[in-house]
């Protein structure tokens, strides 16, 4: 379960990043916000903002990157209810 919290923090902070970007359009020479992820022993991710370069098709690639975000935080919180029933139905059978 802790992998897949870690995963849906990671993906968390790439929606916050998308979403800066797309509000930043506007303002002109704003930088760029985009996420790096490394892997943390014992599993999961670690997952911390960070400048990005300019992206000449900005709104749809951030646009992109905020729905693929949601699918990811979406998965690992599917993980997380399976895990749990899991664990329910195992404490059923030996209660």
């Amino acid at each position: 379960m802790s992998i897949a919290s870690s995963g849906m923090r990671a993906a968390s902070l790439g929606v916050q990043a998308a979403a800066a970007n797309v509000a930043r359009l506007p303002v002109e020479d704003s930088p760029r916000i985009g996420v790096a992820q490394s892997s943390v022993v014992g599993g999961g991710v670690q997952a911390s903002l960070v400048e990005g370069a300019p992206d000449p098709g900005a709104p749809v690639s951030d646009l992109l990157a905020a729905k693929d975000a949601v699918l990811t935080f979406s998965a690992n919180a599917a993980l997380i209810r399976g895990s749990d029933q899991m664990l329910g139905a195992l404490l059923d059978e030996r209660a």
